[in-house]
């Protein structure tokens, strides 16, 4: 009798190989071949579960938006009604989230010069955005002042997620953290 397959389990856990070789050599060093050895498959398995290189490198970068999904809703559950540990989830202050952070830089890149991929890129965007003005209007925050703090707190995450890897001696976490609860400070939240 066959062993039963998770598909999506499988799915899953190439995207995540894929995710790892992603952030070791980046996105144009990234192949269905290295793919498959990497996770212990042929490269029929994996060709099975991906029509084409640009589907896999699709489903890893939704793969890696969904964990940081999971990662900040769960940091949000337990900060004690602070908004700090959802928006410190989102910082490249550990591996896991450097890692996705390297996924995205990627992904962002291909997204310029593909119709697909930068509408996917503004969909996630706004997604993030209208949670964090969510959670904003939840702190007592009016609708333009959520609105607008959402997107300061967004740019200021993306630009210390950039310069943490360009200059890592100059923001590490500590700092991020520093810059993060002054902008939270500056909006009269926490």
């Amino acid at each position: 009798m066959p062993a039963v397959v998770d598909h999506e389990a499988r799915r899953r856990a190439v995207a995540d190989v894929t995710a790892d070789l992603i952030a070791r050599a980046g996105m144009e060093a990234v192949t269905v071949r290295e793919v498959a050895q990497a996770a212990g498959y042929s490269t029929a398995i994996v060709s099975h579960y991906f029509a084409s290189k640009v589907e896999l490198l699709f489903y890893t970068y939704r793969a890696t938006v969904l964990r940081a999904h999971q990662r900040m809703e769960a940091a949000l559950d337990t900060g004690g009604g602070s908004i700090r540990p959802y928006l410190a989830a989102l910082l490249p202050l550990n591996e896991e989230q450097r890692r996705d952070w390297l996924v995205w830089f990627s992904f962002w890149t291909m997204a310029i010069a593909d119709q697909t991929l930068s509408a996917e890129q503004q969909v996630r965007s706004r997604q993030i955005t209208t949670r964090i003005t969510a959670l904003l209007l939840e702190r007592g925050l009016s609708e333009d002042a959520a609105r607008a703090g959402a997107r300061r707190l967004l740019v200021t995450i993306y630009g210390m997620a950039s310069q943490a890897f360009f200059d890592p001696d100059r923001w590490p976490p500590e700092t991020q953290l520093s810059l993060l609860d002054a902008d939270l400070a500056a909006l009269g939240v926490s």
